[in-house]
């Protein structure tokens, strides 16, 4: 009786191990949900809600509501080095691209240098102050420290020989926390603001906000415009809230991009063999063209 009972134990320890065995590996990680709103100060405010998954430096951000230009509900972002490199995958035409955002830039740079004598851009007087740090309280269950950042730059424009000169302040709130290390999360909750394309003002920004730790779970950002002759031009809001927020086990599978889905082009790769050496916009080939090979 008990030889038999010891066969019944180990077959079905046996069993259990093969289950385990066959099942996708899942890993202890994060699941969340954010609601980012930007409200201009005229016009109906943006509305972008993301669902996350977050692994070490591994994440996957999908954009269930999209108020952005670039991404439609269902897009999808996928990173497996803390986003130090990007995917933008589009499930819908079963496609995915380099999210480049240094390359977004150097096109800019290049359209402006070709319209140069037309148009000029200058930024300066870059100023980055930290204006609090303190307790924030508690959100979703986690301490928080509250921050409080002032940047400030002056923008001239000059268009057709005619000048433009304006003032940007932006007064950003964060109460991040450091209960979490895992580095994908800095995919979408950041705490530096968007780049300018500035190169120092950015490195300046860097510097200064690169102290916080931890990520946030709040964001608030406040930017106002202001013309010559301290004239008010505009005042725009932005605000990201982490409205759920749990650690739980996230499949391997879920940072792939699936098989059979084609690379394309999210921004030019330049002179290709003697191929549009005559275009002077580079941003003509901004969506669109597939690379030979297809996908993954």
């Amino acid at each position: 009786m008990k030889v038999h009972r010891s066969l019944s134990v180990l077959v079905a320890a046996l069993a259990l191990v093969a289950a385990l065995a066959a099942a996708p590996a899942a890993h202890a990680g994060i699941h969340y949900k954010a609601d980012t709103t930007l409200t201009p100060q005229q016009g109906r405010p943006q509305v972008t809600k993301v669902e996350a998954w977050v692994d070490g430096p591994r994440a996957k951000v999908e954009f269930r509501e999209s108020g952005q230009p670039m991404m439609q509900a269902g897009d999808y972002l996928l990173t497996q080095d803390g986003g130090k490199t990007l995917y933008l995958v589009n499930p819908q035409e079963k496609t995915y691209s380099k999210w480049d955002l240094e390359g977004m830039f150097a096109a800019f740079g290049n359209v402006m240098e070709s319209m140069k004598g037309l148009v000029n851009l200058d930024l300066s007087d870059p100023k980055v102050e930290k204006l609090a740090e303190e307790s924030g309280g508690t959100l979703l269950g986690y301490p928080t420290t509250h921050f409080r950042y002032r940047t400030s730059y002056t923008t001239k424009i000059k268009v057709l020989g005619i000048h433009r000169e304006s003032s940007t302040e932006t007064v950003q709130d964060l109460w991040t926390t450091d209960a979490f290390g895992d580095s994908g999360l800095g995919v979408w909750l950041r705490s530096e603001p968007p780049a300018t394309g500035n190169e120092h003002f950015d490195k300046l920004i860097s510097a200064q906000m690169s102290q916080i730790q931890g990520f946030p779970l709040k964001t608030v950002a406040v930017s106002t415009t202001t013309g010559q002759k301290g004239k008010h031009e505009s005042t725009a809001r932005q605000e990201t809230v982490v409205t759920e927020l749990e650690k739980t086990g996230v499949p391997g599978s879920t940072f792939e991009i699936p098989k059979g889905y084609t690379e394309t082009q999210m921004m030019p790769e330049g002179q290709e063999k003697g191929k549009d050496q005559g275009e002077k916009n580079p941003f003509s080939r901004l969506f669109g063209k597939k690379k030979s090979g297809g996908g993954r």
